[in-house]
């Protein structure tokens, strides 16, 4: 198996810390069936390594909302704004 692990490396670009991340992903998008067919694809050049990583960094990423620009009152514009309402009716 280290065989199939240097040829990993070697021909998907991937290093080896991200070897264990990529197979994971590979396994939980059911690009591959175990950690050793995961192994073998990317030492064959079945898959290509860049686009892996792409796609693995685009599966995390989220949209995140921008909150809504708030505006801060004074207590003392607050204030006025209760008695205002307050005398009308």
């Amino acid at each position: 198996m280290s065989a199939y692990v240097q040829e990993a490396i070697e021909n998907s670009g991937i290093n080896r810390t991200e070897l264990v991340a990529a197979c994971t992903y590979m396994i939980r998008s059911k690009q591959a069936r175990s950690q050793h067919d995961a192994i073998e694809q990317l030492a064959s050049g079945k898959i290509n390594g860049a686009d892996l990583l792409e796609q693995m960094t685009r599966s995390f990423q989220v949209e995140i909302e921008e909150e809504e620009e708030k505006v801060e009152v004074a207590p003392e514009d607050e204030l006025r704004t209760l008695m205002a309402n307050s005398t009308e009716s």
